[in-house]
C-alpha cells in the first residue's frame, strides 16, 4: 500500500470510529447486546466481576471500554489495524486505562497463553473473504475459550434477505453487484457498506463478505461449538424513540450470535 492509499485507509478508519460513537442505530444495538446477549452472563450485580474477556476486531475500543466498565478482571482488545488500536489507546475516546490492546490478525494469530471466560467479536466475520478465513476465525475463538464458556458476536444480518440492504434512514446501506436469487446470495459475495452521518452525507465505505446462515451454523458446529443461537435486533421498550426504530427492527442491518463451547 502506497502512502496515498494508506492515508485514505487511515481516514476511512477514523471516520468509521466517529460513526460508531454517534450513529443513530446505537440505542438498538446497545440494548440488544447488553440486554438480550450479555445480561444472562452477568452476576447478581449486573457485572462481569472476575471474568477474563477477549474482544476481537475491537476497532477503536468502543465495546472494549463498555465491557471493561462491567467490571471484568482482565480485558484484551485485538484489531489488525494499527490506526484503530492507536485510536483505542487515545484518551479522546474516554478512559482506556486497565485495558490491554494488541495489533494482530485473528486469522493468523498464535494461541494466547491463557483462556478466556467470554470472547466477543462485533463485525469480525464480515471481513472473512473466503470460507477458509471464516473457519480460521472461528477456530481461534474456540481455542481461546475456556470449557463451557461463551462467544458473543454481531454480524451483518445474513438472515434478513435483501430488505435489510437499504437502511439509509438509519445511516447505513449495503450494495452488491450480484443479483439476488430470491433472498439468497452465494457465499463470499462482496458487499459494499456505506455509512452516513446525521446529515445523510456519506462518511465512509468498505467491503464486507456474505455467508449464508446455514454456512455460519455449519462452521461453528464443525469447529466444535455445542450450541449456536441467532439473536435478532430488539429495541428498548422504554425508548421514547421506539416508533422511529420500527423499520430498523423489521429490516435490521445486523444480527447477533451466541455460541457455547
Amino acid at each position: 500500500m502506497n502512502n496515498n492509499d494508506q492515508d485514505g485507509y487511515d481516514e476511512t478508519l477514523s471516520k468509521f470510529a466517529e460513526y460508531r460513537e454517534t450513529n443513530v442505530r446505537q440505542p438498538v444495538e446497545h440494548y440488544t447486546i447488553h440486554n438480550c446477549m450479555l445480561k444472562q452472563f452477568l452476576d447478581k450485580d449486573g457485572l462481569l466481576t472476575g471474568k477474563r474477556v477477549l474482544d476481537l476486531a475491537c476497532g477503536h475500543g468502543y465495546y472494549t471500554r463498555e465491557l471493561k466498565a462491567l467490571g471484568c478482571s482482565y480485558i484484551l482488545g485485538i484489531d489488525e489495524s494499527p490506526t484503530m488500536i492507536a485510536l483505542a489507546r487515545d484518551s479522546k475516546w474516554h478512559c482506556s486505562e486497565d485495558i490491554e490492546y494488541m495489533v494482530a490478525d485473528v486469522k493468523s494469530l498464535p494461541a494466547l497463553q491463557s483462556s478466556f471466560d467470554l470472547i466477543t467479536a462485533f463485525y469480525l466475520f464480515d471481513y472473512a473473504q473466503t470460507i477458509d478465513e471464516l473457519f480460521s476465525m472461528v477456530r481461534f475463538i474456540y481455542a481461546q475459550l475456556g470449557e463451557a464458556k461463551t462467544f458473543i458476536g454481531v454480524i451483518g444480518n445474513v438472515v434478513g434477505g435483501k430488505d435489510m440492504f437499504n437502511n439509509r434512514k438509519y445511516g447505513i446501506t449495503r450494495e452488491t453487484k450480484l443479483p439476488f436469487d430470491g433472498d439468497l446470495l452465494p457465499d463470499s459475495t462482496e458487499i459494499i457498506v456505506t455509512m452516513y452521518d446525521t446529515q445523510d452525507v456519506p462518511m465512509c465505505s468498505f467491503s464486507n463478505y456474505h455467508y449464508s446462515p446455514t454456512t455460519y451454523e455449519r462452521v461453528f458446529k464443525e469447529v466444535g461449538f455445542k450450541t449456536f443461537q441467532w439473536v435478532p435486533y430488539q429495541c428498548d421498550p422504554n425508548d421514547p424513540n421506539g416508533t422511529f426504530f420500527e423499520d430498523l427492527i423489521h429490516n435490521a442491518p445486523s444480527i447477533g450470535i451466541i455460541a457455547t463451547k
